[in-house]
């Protein structure tokens, strides 16, 4: 268990999130609300960049343009923009943490890989419930337009395109729970603005290169009353 909660607490001790400028969406890494001695923004390489796509409100796949650069851009009329991104190989050894895999540094203790994604709502889907994708993802179960502050809501995990049981959810930060066994778990509106909702779990790599592979998500939108 111990090893489990420093696993993922690794994986989220950095965040990805997708910020609207002008008629463009960009990508950052680095620390939404970052402490003392943190950079907020942390310089990645585009590379690192698997996916960043542009939906309509029918959850289809719009053609956009994306600039590979520092920080990554796109550029399209979305209902819903989603990334995917890399920050590799990473192996605990007696001397640090180091961002390389398993077979590539000496002593290691675990390893794994990780990957980050975020969906950014503008106008929710025809169908919230339904994923945009197979990756690790965050779906609204019920109708958009009944949310507010100090309700219950349900979301739904999803990985594969299946319900993902065992999913470790939080909210603004916040661990809330698990999902249960068809993928589902009830938050609480605390305020209006922006919703951060992440969910995340570990699965076992090949055991060369990493132990295991951590996957993160966040779900991202607006609240107005």
């Amino acid at each position: 268990m111990f090893l489990v909660l420093f696993l993922m607490a690794h994986a989220l001790a950095h965040d990805l999130w997708i910020e609207k400028k002008d008629n463009s969406y960009i990508l950052y890494y680095g620390h939404t609300k970052p402490k003392e001695g943190e950079e907020r923004f942390l310089a990645y390489n585009p590379e690192k960049v698997i996916k960043f796509e542009c939906y309509d409100e029918g959850g289809r796949l719009k053609e956009a343009r994306v600039e590979r650069s520092y920080p990554s851009k796109l550029y399209g009329q979305c209902a819903v923009v989603y990334g995917l991104f890399s920050s590799g190989y990473w192996t605990k050894t007696p001397e640090g943490t180091k961002n390389l895999p398993r077979d590539r540094v000496g002593n290691p203790i675990e390893s794994w890989v990780s990957y980050e994604s975020v969906k950014r709502v503008e106008r929710w889907p025809e169908d919230p419930s339904k994923p945009l994708t197979q990756d690790l993802e965050v779906v609204l179960e019920g109708r958009p337009s009944e949310l507010s502050v100090g309700k219950k809501f349900t979301l739904r995990v999803y990985y594969g395109g299946k319900p993902l049981k065992d999913a470790l959810v939080s909210y603004k930060g916040k661990t809330v729970g698990a999902t249960d066994s068809e993928g589902r778990v009830n938050l609480r509106i605390r305020e209006e603005g922006l919703q951060v909702i992440s969910a995340s779990f570990r699965e076992r790599a090949d055991g060369t290169k990493a132990d295991y592979i951590i996957r993160t998500t966040t779900l991202l939108f607006e609240l107005k009353l």
